[in-house]
């Protein structure tokens, strides 16, 4: 997913570039003061690393290893940011059956390091966001389960973006883009623009731009292959790479961010179900793995604005 170039040779454009989360955070914000645009944007790198210091399992002292180390009944009370970020994975667990479940860190890990077949009458246990209770009275957590291992891959990246957007809307930014690579979500638009406009393209052939995008306070995420065995498709304990890219519309990062990440493996009659139920999400997924793709390729849902189709 790229902006439109010609948008970046606005003088009031400003960009900035921070390495967290295994990724490179860009925040590009249109407003004449750049000194007050940078201020902002170090605040937002900065909350950026402390939600990398809560959420990622490779952190040995985050509350995400914390919980990797519970036992079964154990309780941890968490802070408010890690709750919610697990509220939410919950919640997307639940809409899309089991689909999206970061409990799957140990199947993650297994497929990083072997090629063979996975014993599925063990791994079928190690996993379950069901087995898991949150307390919203204390912002505690409970596993209802042992050998869980959580991994926000697919979530984390999107929640910290969330946040970056709500830390600049209190610096007072209205017109900003929060981009990681995957995730891209728009505070407010361009002047003399109605949005930010992005544009996707083909995974196979970069050169083919399948749709432009214009984000207003909403966030697109994108999956393809390139993420290997991280698209871990829980009823099968398989890596799930036969699709080349899928991507998800809404107005959550986080909620985007997951979602693309279902898309690579939900079957085409689940997909509008679950768009039809929860019409805030719209989804384009590649059917067909071709360097020139049409409309014939994909597949896209019924809340997806067709304008947005460049073929």
């Amino acid at each position: 997913m790229a902006l439109v170039n010609n948008i970046l040779t606005n003088k009031n454009i400003h960009r900035f570039f921070h390495h967290a989360m295994n990724t490179i955070f860009e925040i590009i914000i249109e407003l004449k003061d750049r000194d007050y645009a940078e201020q902002a944007a170090n605040a937002a790198f900065y909350e950026i690393d402390k939600l990398e210091e809560e959420l990622s399992r490779f952190q040995p002292n985050s509350e995400i290893s914390k919980i990797n180390s519970l036992k079964r009944e154990e309780k941890l009370n968490l802070s408010l940011d890690v709750f919610e970020c697990l509220q939410i994975a919950k919640n997307i667990y639940d809409i899309t059956n089991g689909l999206f479940d970061i409990t799957s860190g140990k199947i993650i890990d297994y497929w990083e390091k072997n090629n063979d077949n996975i014993d599925l009458r063990i791994n079928s246990k190690s996993i379950g966001m069901h087995k898991v209770n949150l307390n919203k009275d204390n912002f505690s957590l409970t596993l209802l389960s042992e050998n869980l291992n959580f991994d926000l891959g697919g979530l984390g990246k999107g929640f910290a973006i969330d946040k970056v957007s709500e830390l600049l809307v209190d610096w007072e930014i209205e017109n900003s883009i929060i981009h990681s690579g995957s995730t891209v979500k728009a505070i407010g638009n361009l002047t003399d623009y109605e949005g930010w406009p992005i544009t996707i393209s083909n995974p196979l052939n970069i050169s083919q731009s399948i749709a432009k995008i214009m984000l207003v306070n909403n966030s697109i995420s994108g999956s393809g292959k390139q993420k290997g065995t991280h698209i871990i498709n829980p009823r099968t304990f398989q890596p799930e790479i036969t699709r080349s890219g899928a991507w998800a519309l809404t107005e959550s990062a986080a909620v985007s961010d997951a979602m693309s990440t279902t898309f690579m493996i939900m079957s085409y009659m689940e997909i509008p179900e679950l768009t039809n139920n929860h019409n805030y999400i719209s989804g384009l997924i590649i059917k067909d793995n071709i360097d020139l793709l049409t409309t014939d390729n994909i597949f896209i849902t019924e809340n997806f604005n067709k304008e947005y189709l460049l073929i």
